[in-house]
């Protein structure tokens, strides 16, 4: 369990993206984005960053405040009716932007395992604040 600070909420975000890089290079069999031998100049890594780092960088400017901010929110009921929120948002701004389906199996997938590990890392902090 990670103590409750900002620098924590941003390794939470950190982790999850390693987490779902993994899992989806696992379930598509397609290993690319960890042949490093393929940049050979600034525009290969440029792209080789844009494509690793855009969604994570969006989800820390629009996502680490709110978290950390709702972990210390000491009404249960208004935790998780702010975290389920957040965690809707950032599910409807992953479907505008990478499929434009409502239900995209692949963008759920994202936001279960942000869950599971908003819960992982943070679960005994919470459970200090309502005590």
């Amino acid at each position: 369990m990670l103590k409750l600070k900002f620098s924590n909420v941003l390794v939470y975000i950190f982790v999850k993206y390693l987490i779902i890089f993994f899992l989806f290079m696992v379930k598509d069999n397609n290993f690319k984005l960890l042949e490093l031998n393929n940049i050979k100049n600034g525009q290969d890594l440029f792209y080789y960053l844009w494509i690793i780092l855009f969604f994570p960088i969006i989800d820390i400017i629009l996502f680490s405040i709110p978290l950390y901010y709702s972990l210390k929110i000491k009404n249960m009921i208004y935790f998780i009716l702010s975290s389920l929120t957040i965690f809707g948002v950032e599910y409807l701004m992953n479907v505008y932007f990478t499929s434009q389906k409502i239900l995209d199996i692949d963008v759920l997938l994202k936001v279960v395992i942000g869950v599971i590990l908003f819960f992982i890392f943070f679960y005994k902090n919470k459970c200090k604040l309502n005590s």
